[in-house]
């Protein structure tokens, strides 16, 4: 995936194991698709073809999530002072929302993997869910709304929520 040379890489990695994993596990699925697809090729040649066809396919959609993976860190300009304020002891990460927020940089993952540079980002909104929850976003200056965490009431994560409020809050100097 990537040649792992300091540990502000080293935590990048870590953050985006999961889903490393899961491009890894695709791609074992599609390899042994057209393998079985090979093989039956002797005995019949239509379901051989359904496979390498379905072997295919996932081939070509587990590569173009490989590609978007690597392709996560492109918007980042300086690659190596995005590393070195991951190492930063400052770099606040929470698991429990799969959050990462450095000096410049929020990582989060959600259903996909996010990088927001803090500094195209115009403010901090709290959407409120009624009486049920509340939702933290980071705008851009385009005025795109991104969420980075959610909680809602009795789920005991109003704390951290908070946290992860006022610490980019602090960052963005507003």
């Amino acid at each position: 995936m990537m040649n792992i040379q300091t540990a502000g890489q080293q935590k990048y990695y870590d953050f985006i194991q999961e889903r490393a994993k899961r491009l890894k596990t695709g791609m074992i699925v599609w390899i042994s698709l057209l393998a079985v697809a090979l093989i039956c090729m002797f005995s019949s040649v239509k379901l051989a073809i359904v496979l390498a066809l379905a072997g295919i396919f996932l081939a070509v959609m587990n590569i173009k999530s490989q590609k978007a993976l690597k392709a996560k860190l492109d918007g980042v300009t300086d690659k190596e002072e995005f590393f070195r304020q991951l190492a930063d002891p400052s770099t606040l990460q929470i698991p429990e929302y799969r959050l990462i927020i450095s000096k410049d940089y929020v990582l989060v993952e959600k259903s996909d993997i996010c990088v927001y540079q803090l500094a195209d980002m115009q403010k901090i909104e709290v959407g409120l869910q009624g009486n049920i929850g509340k939702v933290l976003f980071l705008t851009d200056k385009q005025g795109a709304r991104h969420e980075i965490v959610s909680c809602t009431k009795g789920d005991g994560m109003q704390e951290t929520f908070d946290k992860v409020y006022y610490s980019l809050h602090e960052r963005m100097g507003i």
